[in-house]
């Protein structure tokens, strides 16, 4: 791994990433992004000239500085910004996980899943499609919502013979706050501005939301360790506190998509402030599950290890002070991680899809580094 300063501090670190720019036709240019209420597939969508129905992993295409409208038959389900990740949330201005009608529209779809499970992702058939071009538009704001959707939901078992259930308006805000948080959690690394400058390392936690990690003043050789304070706001603003408690320092920010933090900084200890941006480490985009640690010991840094379905580890190695980057390949077996970083140093530890638990050792036997590392993950659908 890399040789920095041996760490004083004990820090304690408690975010899949989709989206990516397209082509440009005629001067028009088009991005591809994802819709989450779980990947949600089988819903048609329009951005300007771009229409289509969401693959599996909820991909659509639209152009850049447009609206993209996601509909299921006559039913207009909402419209927001074409952006890389849209949530239920972004339909409703000013929303937030709480609002009714975006429970509302969590329910909707989850009612039209096929199978019923949304654990992995929201599929909606071409046969419910196809019954629902009869389907009137409905009042996700109603607080009688239920019982504008009885027809429907006859339709939608009829049509494909699934069991067709809405859930309840808490079941629908804790399953999109679960989403939520698995697309923001993982590592993020960035500098700051100011009164100081250096770089900082954070990760969101996959349970709780809370970002913690470590800054690092460049002009004197310092490092600050930041615990959460206040996690990540299930809202468009996705804003968060990170702390220190010895100096007072604060970092407050929010994400500005699923890949990139901005916000501000300030240490009234020392009177100085400014701003801080960063953006994630890995995320590969065919990633099942994500996991994020921090390493510590003779180095310290973050780890970000990216599964796919055939348990196939991508990820990065992130050394906050030295700002510097090693990929990182590997296998899982059961609940074994057996990885390698491109530098050679070995890492092996116990990875668990099951509950989110991440621990384990690294070695670089040929700088004579070592150290262990914790962190967890989650399921990325």
């Amino acid at each position: 791994m890399f040789k920095n300063s041996i760490l004083a501090i004990s820090a304690s670190f408690i975010l899949a990433a989709c989206g990516g720019s397209g082509g440009s036709n005629d001067g028009v240019t088009t991005a591809t992004g994802q819709l989450k209420d779980s990947n949600t597939a089988g819903i048609t969508y329009v951005s300007g000239d771009q229409s289509g129905t969401t693959d599996t992993d909820g991909s659509f295409t639209y152009e850049v500085g447009k609206t993209v409208t996601f509909s299921v038959g006559g039913i207009t389900v909402g419209t927001s910004s074409g952006k890389s990740t849209v949530t239920p949330i972004d339909f409703v201005p000013g929303s937030s996980s709480g609002s009714l009608e975006v429970q509302n529209i969590v329910r909707f779809l989850l009612m039209l899943d096929d199978d019923g499970d949304p654990s992995n992702g929201i599929n909606i058939s071409p046969s419910i499609l196809a019954v629902a071009e009869n389907w009137s538009q409905v009042d996700f704001s109603a607080a009688d919502f239920a019982t504008g959707l009885t027809s429907i939901i006859s339709d939608a078992a009829s049509a494909d013979q699934g069991i067709h259930a809405l859930p309840d308006a808490d079941e629908a805000q804790a399953h999109l706050e679960a989403t939520l948080l698995c697309s923001y959690s993982g590592a993020y690394k960035g500098t700051y501005s100011g009164g100081d400058n250096g770089n900082f390392g954070f990760l969101i936690n996959a349970s709780n939301g809370n970002v913690a990690g470590v800054a690092y003043s460049i002009a004197d050789d310092e490092y600050i360790g930041l615990s959460g304070t206040t996690p990540i706001s299930y809202d468009q603003d996705v804003a968060f506190v990170s702390g220190d408690s010895t100096t007072g320092a604060t970092f407050s920010g929010q994400f500005t998509s699923v890949n990139g933090v901005t916000g501000s900084w300030q240490n009234p200890f020392f009177s100085v402030n400014g701003s801080f941006s960063g953006s994630r480490i890995g995320g590969a985009a065919d990633a099942v599950h994500r996991f994020t640690g921090n390493y510590i010991g003779d180095d310290f840094g973050l780890f970000s290890f990216d599964i796919n379905s055939t348990n196939n580890v991508t990820g990065i190695a992130y050394s906050i002070a030295g700002d510097e980057l090693l990929t990182v390949s590997g296998t899982i077996s059961g609940t074994t991680l057996t990885a390698t970083a491109s530098d050679g140093t070995v890492i092996a530890g116990t990875l668990n899809t099951a509950t989110g638990g991440l621990t384990g050792t690294w070695d670089d036997s040929a700088e004579s580094l070592s150290g262990t590392f914790s962190g967890n993950g989650c399921q990325l659908n």
